[in-house]
């Protein structure tokens, strides 16, 4: 699935909710063996947004394991795509820095 196309509607507060909830959700799933429920509502909501015409139910177990893992994946995306743009802001901004060679000094006796 191209993520960058489903990514490019959602502005950056949206992004940044996505990865939050994610993290929140992979935590809640690690520790409590359940999902965070604003995580999974938010999901859900963001879900029958983008994808009216396919149907997801909360009550569904394989329906809420695939939103999730979607989503995951979708978080995980725009967490590459964001460190990726820092990398090139970086490397445009990098500045030389001139080192100064140490002279050596023999000493003659």
């Amino acid at each position: 699935m191209d993520y960058k196309s489903i990514v490019k509607d959602y502005d950056q507060e949206q992004k940044d909710s996505i990865v939050n909830f994610a993290k929140l959700n992979r935590d809640k799933m690690h520790l409590d063996n359940e999902y965070h429920s604003g995580a999974l509502n938010s999901f859900f909501t963001l879900w029958g947004q983008k994808f009216p015409n396919i149907r997801q139910s909360k009550n569904c177990k394989g329906c809420r394991k695939s939103v999730c893992h979607f989503f995951h994946n979708v978080a995980d995306f725009i967490s590459e795509d964001e460190i990726k743009k820092r990398e090139v802001v970086v490397e445009t901004v990098k500045v030389k820095i001139k080192t100064k060679v140490k002279k050596k000094v023999s000493s003659k006796k």
